[in-house]
């Protein structure tokens, strides 16, 4: 389970952190949103007590909905931007993130949970909370800023993005650790 925790960490990196060079996109949102549906895969092969149908199906929607807005914007040449359903693209794929993410979380506490590691799924319990808190705020705020065009507020719901971001990737990081310890005490 540990390799699957490593994928969706690095997947998402790559989606948030995407390489564009001039018109080109080096490495896309897509290509991260298939990575991370690679590292769902390994942990619903290797579960226990987790399901993980749903994140794979919000993350394959991902994965069209990333590759349709790449598309569009690489016709659309600036156009697409002020076409109304684009302008709230952003919300869209962060409410289906949100919903990868806490299933993702809430399958890796039950995972804990049937392991008999009761500590260990309260600390991922605690943050698959502060994780729906800080994305919620993000998208409140963008929604705030996308309705009435008020860029401070636009502003500081990019920064809360970001903080929601790095947050779930120390979250994945951690989990692909504590995964690795369990493995490895089960050996023992």
């Amino acid at each position: 389970m540990t390799v699957g925790y490593k994928r969706i960490f690095w997947g998402i990196f790559i989606a948030t952190f995407n390489i564009t060079i001039g018109i080109l996109t080096i490495l896309p949102a897509f290509v991260g949103w298939i990575v991370v549906l690679t590292g769902i895969s390994e942990l619903e092969e290797k579960t226990s007590g987790g399901d993980f149908s749903r994140p794979k199906i919000s993350a394959m929607i991902l994965v069209v909905a990333s590759l349709g807005g790449g598309i569009l914007s690489l016709l659309g040449s600036g156009n697409v931007e002020s076409f109304l359903p684009m302008l709230f693209y952003p919300l869209f794929v962060i409410a289906i993130e949100l919903v990868v993410f806490h299933k993702i979380l809430e399958g890796s506490v039950h995972n804990f949970n049937a392991m008999d590691q009761q500590e260990i799924a309260n600390k991922y319990t605690g943050k698959d909370r502060t994780y729906i808190i800080l994305t919620g705020i993000t998208m409140v705020l963008l929604s705030i800023s996308l309705t009435i065009n008020h860029q401070g507020t636009g502003f500081i719901g990019v920064v809360m993005a970001m903080i929601s971001r790095i947050y779930l990737l120390t979250a994945m990081n951690s989990l692909s650790k504590e995964d690795y310890k369990t493995d490895y005490e089960e050996k023992d």
